[in-house]
């Protein structure tokens, strides 16, 4: 399988809430911080080719989003699927293969 399976992780989103796996490696949240650490450090699975890729991979922590994005006392969280939805639809304007089936 690490021969064949291959994952393609999108390079886009800013720090600290794409890309940082160090922010979550303890914790409830610690399987989220080692799943992304894991896979971007790993040689066998990650391709740099979304051609070649079987699965794509959006490196972000959910944690970490609402640590960044909830405004204490608000309550209300609407900002944070709104962020996400911006992003998603960067990606799937920019990138061709966002869809493929």
């Amino acid at each position: 399988m690490e021969k064949t399976l291959k994952v393609y992780i999108y390079k886009e989103g800013d720090k600290p809430i794409f890309h940082r796996p160090e922010a979550m490696l303890t914790g409830v949240y610690a399987s989220e911080g080692w799943f992304m650490k894991n896979i971007k450090e790993s040689k066998n699975f990650v391709t740099g080719n979304p051609e070649k890729a079987h699965l794509f991979y959006i490196s972000f922590s959910s944690r970490v989003l609402h640590l960044q994005l909830y405004v204490p006392g608000s309550h209300s969280k609407k900002n944070l699927p709104q962020y996400l939805k911006n992003y998603v639809h960067r990606m799937t304007t920019r990138y061709n293969f966002w869809n493929r089936t």
